[in-house]
Order: C-alpha cells, then sequence, then structure tokens
C-alpha cells in the first residue's frame, strides 16, 4: 500500500490509520497485524517499533516491516523503558518526521498485545471524528488513591510538577484525568497540535494525554474498549496482571451479540481466520 496516496472512501467516511506499537515478539506481532488487515483491510498500518536499540534491535529494524506485513516502519530513537512510558511521546516524533507526510484524518495507536476483534469504524463509533479517544478515562480525583503512578512518592512528584507547569505556562483550569494506554485514538488536528508542543517527559503518557488534549482544547471521550476504570486491576477482559486473558473467555464473549470485543494482554500467537471463525487459534509463540 502505497502510504503517500490517499485511500478510496466514500464522501462521509473516515480515513483511519494504525500505528502498531511493539518491541518483541516478531510472531505474534505478525498475526496481530494479520487479524488487524482481516478486519480492516483498507487501514493502512505502520509499525512503530520501541524495543532495543543496538545490535539487539538491529534486525526488528532492518526486516520488521517486511516480517510483521507492515506497510511502513519507524523506529524510535530513545530507549526501551522510555519509549515504554512515553508513547505519546515517541507518536509525536513519528508524526514529525514521517507521519505528517501520510493522509489520514484518524490513527489508532494499537499496542502489540492488545487484540481486537471487530473493525476500528464499529469499535469506536462512539467517538467523535475531531474528539481525542482515550480508554477508561477517568478523573484523577477517583483513582489517585489506588493508582500506582500517583501513589508512589516520586511519581506523584512529577505529576504535581506537570500540572503546576499546566497551570502556569498554559493556564489550564480544568479537571485532570487519567486514563489507560492501549487502543487510543487522535485525529489528525490533535497531533498536529500535539508534536509542535512538545511537552515535557514528566509522569508519563496516561497522565499526560488527557492533560494536553484539554489543555489544546480537544474534547476528550472513552474508548469505550473496557468497563469503567473501579481499580487498576480488576477488568476480567481488560487489566495489566502476568496472566493473560484464556482463549476460552475470549471466545465466550465472541458468542455474544453484546459481548467484548477487546481483550488484554494477549501475548500469543493466534490464527486470525480460526479465532474469527470460533474453532481453535492457538499457535506456538
Amino acid at each position: 500500500m502505497d502510504l503517500s496516496q490517499p485511500v478510496e472512501h466514500g464522501e462521509t467516511d473516515v480515513k483511519r490509520l494504525i500505528v502498531f506499537r511493539f518491541h518483541k515478539a516478531p510472531l505474534v506481532c505478525r498475526s496481530r497485524v494479520a487479524l488487524l488487515r482481516e478486519l480492516n483491510p483498507d487501514v493502512p498500518i505502520c509499525g512503530l517499533f520501541g524495543g532495543p536499540r543496538g545490535v539487539k534491535g538491529a534486525a526488528f529494524r532492518a526486516g520488521g516491516k517486511h516480517l510483521l506485513g507492515l506497510d511502513a516502519l519507524y523506529s524510535s530513537r530513545e530507549s526501551e523503558l522510555w519509549n515504554w512510558r512515553n508513547s505519546d511521546l515517541v507518536l509525536a516524533a513519528w508524526y514529525r518526521d514521517v507521519g505528517c507526510e501520510i493522509p489520514f484524518d484518524i490513527v489508532h495507536l494499537i499496542e502489540w498485545d492488545l487484540l481486537l476483534l471487530e473493525p476500528l469504524e464499529s469499535l469506536y463509533s462512539s467517538v467523535p471524528k475531531g474528539a481525542v479517544g482515550l480508554t477508561a478515562l477517568t478523573p484523577i480525583t477517583e483513582v489517585e488513591g489506588e493508582w500506582t503512578w500517583l501513589r508512589r512518592e516520586e511519581s506523584r512528584r512529577e505529576w504535581e510538577a506537570l500540572l503546576a507547569a499546566a497551570h502556569a505556562e498554559w493556564g489550564y483550569e480544568g479537571i485532570p484525568h487519567a486514563c489507560l494506554g492501549p487502543g487510543c485514538c487522535f485525529p489528525r488536528s490533535f497531533l498536529e497540535a500535539y508534536a509542535a508542543m512538545d511537552p515535557p517527559p514528566l509522569c508519563n503518557d496516561e497522565l499526560r494525554l488527557p492533560l494536553f488534549a484539554q489543555i489544546l482544547g480537544f474534547t476528550i471521550v472513552d474508548t469505550g474498549l473496557r468497563g469503567r476504570w473501579r481499580g487498576e486491576r480488576e477488568d476480567p477482559f481488560f487489566h495489566f496482571r502476568d496472566r493473560e486473558i484464556e482463549l476460552s473467555a475470549m471466545q465466550a464473549e465472541l458468542a455474544k451479540p453484546d459481548g467484548w470485543r477487546a481483550f488484554h494482554p494477549v501475548q500469543v500467537k493466534l490464527d486470525p481466520q480460526q479465532l474469527l471463525n470460533g474453532s481453535d487459534p492457538r499457535r506456538e509463540r
């Protein structure tokens, strides 16, 4: 797919672009890209590699585009840990370097271990075209007592410094929110403004994104990919525990007309055709 050329759409359609963020597990990533293509055949997929630099990550940078079946591949210049904490700043760098030349209306930032089992158009149908879609969007006051990023002294100080800067430098007077990183989506206009703004790397993406979307005057809405944030690890289908979502649980949800269609984490290789057809899709890692 030639990313420099616009994709054919109807007059009312939205030009979507997937930025697929990964740092390891190439065969798992390849199966995930294949599933995204199966469900979204007209949506280009750009890889965003945030793994190790040097010799360890050289194979990904050199052959990742072909191996994963991507339309393009961009490699972050930062360290693996920095990339993990700052997906928003990595995406801003991608936009400055290459994304600004690609025609799109909305970017979906999809993590390698986020499994989406419905086309983007329907999964994100509740997100207005000009809004910033964030997963588990929740006021800070509802999570600061139990969320690790705000309970630890060092990260709490960073958040307070960032919030103070927002008030002093940008006149922020809103209600601060937090979100969960996987599955967010952004209109082009937000990325353009955010990339030009170049926010400081304080805290992490899950605190910066809602804050700076508000500072820039964008509406922030929940993607609806998971249930309400009632605790850091409680959601049965979208959490951050070491335990993966069971295949049987996902298949049970797929059998329901109104079941969940987004699951995290899923770090095993799955055959997209078999998964969508209801047969056993498990493969080796």
